[in-house]
This record gives structure tokens, sequence and C-alpha cells, in this order.
């Protein structure tokens, strides 16, 4: 379970991270997200490993023509793709 504290902490991440991607800075947006996906979904990776329709889903999302849905997207498939999932 996720103290408030971190919960706090994991929204300001967020919040940054969107602020990163909304002027372009996508490196640091990224790197603000993978800490956000390490602390809150610590399984991710091996949850996708044996998930073909979440990468499916995520490139779709990738494809969108809102900034922040595809730079979310595009952020979770770097971090699955930099810790060795087959994309």
């Amino acid at each position: 379970m996720i103290s408030a504290n971190d919960l706090a902490f994991i929204e300001t991440l967020t919040k940054e991270a969107q602020a990163c991607y909304k002027r372009g800075d996508i490196e640091n947006g990224d790197a603000i997200f993978n800490s956000v996906f390490d602390k809150v979904h610590p399984g991710l990776v091996e949850h996708t490993k044996d998930n073909p329709k979440a990468i499916r889903d995520l490139i779709v999302m990738k494809n969108s023509s809102d900034e922040v849905i595809s730079g979310h997207a595009r952020a979770i498939l770097k971090y699955l793709k930099d810790r060795g999932v087959n994309l």
C-alpha cells in the first residue's frame, strides 16, 4: 500500500513529467516517469513480457493526437524496452 506521502510525491513527479513533455523535454520526462514506474508498478516489466495485448494498447496510445497520452505511452514503452521487454 502506498502511503499518503508517497502518493503526494508520485503526483508531484507525474505533474513534473507532464510539464517536461509539454515543453518538449522528453529526456527528463522519461527519466521522471521511470522513477514513478519503479515505485508504483514494480511488476510492470514481468506483466508485459507475457501480455502482448498490453504492448499493442501502449502502441495505439503512443500514436494518439493527445500529447500527454502519447508522451506517457512513449515513456512506458521506452521504460519496458530499456528493461528488456521485447517490443
